[in-house]
Order: C-alpha cells, then sequence, then structure tokens
C-alpha cells in the first residue's frame, strides 16, 4: 500500500489590509484640502465663503487622516465634506459663477461617486459586535 502525500496547499494570497481605492481618496483629500484652502485665501473679501473654505478643509484633514487609519468616522467625514463642497459650489455658482465652482461640482460629484465603490465601503464595515460601547 502507497501512500501519496498531498501537496501542500498554496499559500493564501496576500490581501492588503487598505484596498488602493481608500489609499487613493484619502491623497485625493488632501488635493481638496489643498483647494479649499487656497478658496479661502483668495475669497479673504468674502467671509462666508473663506471661513466655509476653512472649516471644510479641516473637516477634509480629519476625513484624510480617518481614511488612512481606516476608522469609520474617515468615510463620513468625507461624505459630508462632498456634500459641504457641493453646497458652497452651488452657493457660488448662483451668487457670482465663478469658473472654479464648476470644478468644485466635478470634483465633489467624482468624490462621492468614488466613496461609494463597494470595496471602499466595506473597508468601513464593522461587524455589529465589533463596535466597542454597543450593547
Amino acid at each position: 500500500m502507497t501512500v501519496h502525500p498531498h501537496p501542500p496547499a498554496p499559500p493564501p494570497p496576500r490581501t492588503s489590509p487598505r484596498p488602493w481605492a481608500v489609499t487613493a481618496i484619502a491623497w485625493l483629500l488632501l488635493v481638496e484640502l489643498g483647494g479649499l484652502a487656497a478658496l479661502a485665501v483668495f475669497n479673504i473679501a468674502r467671509p462666508v465663503v473663506a471661513l466655509a473654505g476653512l472649516v471644510l478643509g479641516l473637516l477634509a484633514l480629519v476625513a484624510a487622516i480617518g481614511f488612512a487609519r481606516l476608522r469609520r468616522g474617515g468615510w463620513v467625514n468625507a461624505v459630508l465634506v462632498q456634500g459641504g463642497v457641493l453646497a458652497l459650489a452651488l452657493y457660488l455658482d448662483f451668487r457670482s459663477h465663478p469658473m472654479y465652482a464648476d470644478i468644485m461640482m466635478v470634483y465633489g460629484i467624482i468624490m462621492v461617486l468614488y466613496l461609494h465603490q463597494a470595496d471602499v465601503q466595506a473597508a468601513f464595515r464593522l461587524a455589529p459586535d465589533a463596535e466597542p460601547g454597543l450593547p
């Protein structure tokens, strides 16, 4: 009776804990932070726009850090930033229609679509019993 040894199982494929789309969005949020800071500086004479740019820029920084650390709040903050950017772009579009308002709208829409990709959402989804403090 001969015993046929089983060949060793191939090693499991390497999976990164962070999908590349999450890293890309973190970098895109930092680019957006730069654009919002520039918006605030160039519109310093318009305090509403400058303040909105600063607040959204700060929230974009928090979201980028959350994406880099895969914190659940990072995704929520990123969606809030995009909503704020789109609202600010609409405000600017109705007030004075600068060219950069259209660029802000296109960038915001692309980011929202990118944020709703399945692999991005799966990276921030937690099991129901995984979040501390919940009963």
